[in-house]
């Protein structure tokens, strides 16, 4: 079997899958499903590493606990970050009754497989980070996920057909940075994409250097929405629905559901860039973006008052702009998020920010910081 598998976007937007694990015949009254993993590239890790147990998936007539349907064992220790510019890895088929569902939920194994990680050794974890200096830090994965992550996804499989659903695992969001206790979380952002109305946005990144434009690497791109609803809440008002980083060309794609978005493209050094976009169903909707050299400034983040031992807060950076459009929108350019008290920097082209703190346990708190270049600008949150 062959699990790992690329996504090609092309004029036709195929998926291709090959080697796919259990069985894949089906009678009139069944069909299949098909379940892949990816992920956005990260910036702030080498690697970012979970061991997926099993999938199971749920009818919509079934309530409770009851009626959970497991697929093969997978047991796989896999490198999120493996998986970026098209890579799937599978989870496994499996034949359902035609009908209704309406939950997934990915089920993380407590021992790691007994394969080798990035830096030659055994994996130390089940869940854990290699940091951009190859250390590791064991992920804990808070109690309400130790039981499976839920996911609600509403799909139908048609007799004789064919479901494929892509769980988009945003590992920047989901790892919670810890300070000097080492208390690393892992809490787990994950986004369920149906093939059936996939679209993509991809192009190339360059600054604008003279005499000639060149490609930048690393820089991230993310397409965003916000939702100004006076019932949603401030720190759920921006939705970031797909994310990667550009390669060595300059390049980047994102596959995500049809649908009107705020592209926005960010790095450390260069003004952050965005442009309204549609994406549709079957294409790839081609955007290139000019970096503009920008100096930078540090947001300083004090935090005080995580007491719980699941506790964390987000830190969402968000700046103002038309985008290309008629009307200005909000976006964001950094949201990390940290699990204890202590001090954070931020680095940060010079501009005029929206800061918003926000937690499970805590009222969000909003503020308005400039960054100035050179200069460190506070920000205490007070939980």
């Amino acid at each position: 079997m062959t699990p790992r598998i690329i996504l090609m976007i092309a004029a036709a937007f195929l998926l291709t899958l090959s080697g796919c694990g259990g069985s894949s015949s089906s009678s009139s009254t069944s069909g299949t499903l098909h379940v892949s993993l990816t992920d956005a590239a990260s910036p702030d890790y080498q690697a970012v590493y979970v061991t997926v147990g099993r999938v199971e998936i749920k009818a919509s007539t079934d309530t409770g606990e009851n009626g959970w349907q497991s697929f093969d064992l997978v047991n796989k220790t896999i490198n999120l970050l493996d998986l970026t510019g098209g890579i799937l890895e599978s989870l496994g088929t499996r034949d359902l009754a035609a009908g209704d569902y309406n939950q997934i939920r990915l089920i993380l194994a407590p021992t790691p497989d007994t394969q080798i990680n990035i830096n030659g050794t055994a994996h130390p974890f089940a869940q854990y980070v290699v940091d951009l200096t190859g250390g590791t830090h064991a992920l804990k994965v808070p109690s309400g996920f130790q039981s499976g992550i839920k996911l609600v996804k509403r799909f139908t499989v048609e007799a004789a057909g064919l479901v494929e659903l892509i769980l988009d695992f945003d590992a920047t969001k989901s790892v919670v940075k810890a300070g000097n206790s080492g208390k690393w979380l892992l809490k787990p952002v994950i986004r369920v994409i149906d093939t059936l109305t996939l679209a993509g946005i991809g192009g190339s990144v360059t600054d604008d250097t003279a005499p000639l434009k060149i490609a930048q690497q690393g820089v991230s791109v993310s397409a965003q929405t916000f939702n100004a609803g006076t019932a949603i809440p401030l720190g759920e008002s921006i939705t970031t629905h797909a994310g990667t980083l550009t390669d060595i060309s300059g390049a980047y794609l994102l596959r995500l559901l049809a649908g009107d978005y705020t592209l926005v493209a960010v790095k450390d050094g260069f003004l952050p860039q965005c442009r309204r976009v549609t994406a549709l169903t079957g294409t790839t909707k081609i955007e290139d973006f000019t970096l503009i050299p920008a100096d930078s400034g540090t947001l300083t983040i004090t935090i005080g008052g995580l007491t719980a031992l699941d506790d964390s807060v987000t830190i969402s950076v968000r700046q103002t702009n038309l985008c290309g459009s008629s009307l200005s929108t909000l976006y964001e350019v950094a949201s990390p998020s940290f699990a204890e008290d202590g001090s954070y920097d931020i680095s940060l082209p010079v501009g005029d920010y929206t800061v918003v703190a926000y937690g499970e346990n805590h009222t969000p708190i909003s503020v308005q910081r400039d960054i100035l270049s050179n200069t460190t600008t506070v920000f205490n949150v007070a939980l």
